[in-house]
């Protein structure tokens, strides 16, 4: 079976013109050419900020009708699992289900469409905009700004600053050349792992809690000195450097608030047969890394054309 991910701005363009019949016609239609539509805990975190009441409930009821009744993994369960695997270049082959609470209030939503999210709008809202307000520290790294990590008396004396972990990252002391841009990519990537991994600024955050318990650390900044000494491979490898490049992407101009979102939606291209999408920041993400899982992985809406088939149901072309 292949799973073909929408992230948001796809899943709004698909919705144009398009009725919840139609969405169970294509879903039958997909299953039956061996391809479920999914969504992850991220699109749905999306969604779930949308402010207009009666367009969110819109959204989640189309949802429920087209996507798969489960979700993908949240970012935490793909990153702490390829951790504890070794971060192989090719991961130990793995069931992409997620067992986060909003997965399993998703089950329930499409087994009875009745139902919708019962929420706290307002509490999801602040929680968002202090990720989202994460990233303007990112914005200013990626011109040519630095960002102070801590001024504890045990680092007195030391410019305790990202791009000086990069510096101390292993493979750069061992005396690895690193281009311009290789730098920057690090310090995003860093920058992210503090947050995400090290800080532990996740929705839903207790696979990352319980992988910091099974090692004693408790202290964010002991956790990030951990990260640049054992899993230096963290930095240029796997889910944070694909977020990094997906943020270098979108650096020209002014800072965007969905950054942080579009850099959580990049994650899954390693992951999913397809990525749909109809945000231009993917184009830019081609050009970042111009490789070939992005030409046949990543499919911009306009670049596709979807075919009626009887009963109302879309098909993609092979």
């Amino acid at each position: 079976m292949e799973i073909w991910y929408f992230e948001t701005s796809a899943l709004n363009e698909f919705m144009k013109g398009r009725t919840v019949e139609d969405a169970l016609a294509t879903k039958q239609l997909q299953l039956n050419k061996g391809r479920e539509w999914r969504l992850s805990p991220v699109t749905l975190w999306e969604i779930l900020m949308t402010s207009d009441e009666m367009r969110r409930e819109e959204i989640i009821y189309f949802c429920q009708h087209l996507f798969s009744r489960e979700l993908l993994p949240s970012p935490a369960e793909l990153i702490i699992p390829w951790i504890e695997q070794g971060m192989p270049n090719i991961e130990i082959q793995r069931e992409l289900k997620s067992n986060t609470v909003i997965a399993k209030v998703w089950k329930e939503l499409v087994d009875d469409r009745k139902q919708t999210f019962k929420m706290d709008h307002e509490d999801l809202k602040s929680k968002v905009k202090l990720f989202q307000s994460v990233t303007k520290d990112i914005h200013s790294i990626i011109n040519n700004k630095d960002y102070i990590i801590s001024s504890n008396e045990k680092f007195s004396g030391l410019d305790f600053t990202v791009s000086n972990l990069v510096k101390e990252l292993p493979f750069v002391k061992a005396g690895d050349v690193i281009s311009k841009d290789e730098t920057l990519a690090y310090k995003v990537s860093l920058f992210y792992i503090m947050y995400i991994l090290c800080a532990e600024v996740e929705l839903e955050n207790e696979v990352i809690m319980n992988f910091w318990k099974r090692r004693g650390i408790d202290s964010t900044l002991d956790r990030i000195l951990y990260v640049v000494k054992e899993l230096p491979e963290l930095v240029h490898r796997g889910p944070f450097i694909m977020m990094s490049y997906m943020t270098i992407a979108q650096s020209d101009g002014k800072h965007s608030r969905g950054v942080w979102y579009d850099s959580l939606h990049a994650v899954y291209i390693t992951y999913v047969d397809k990525i749909f999408t109809s945000d231009d920041h993917f184009r830019g993400l081609r050009e970042v890394i111009p490789a070939p899982i992005l030409k046949y992985k990543v499919h911009h809406l306009d670049e596709v054309t979807f075919t009626n088939h009887s009963a109302n149901m879309f098909g993609v072309p092979e």
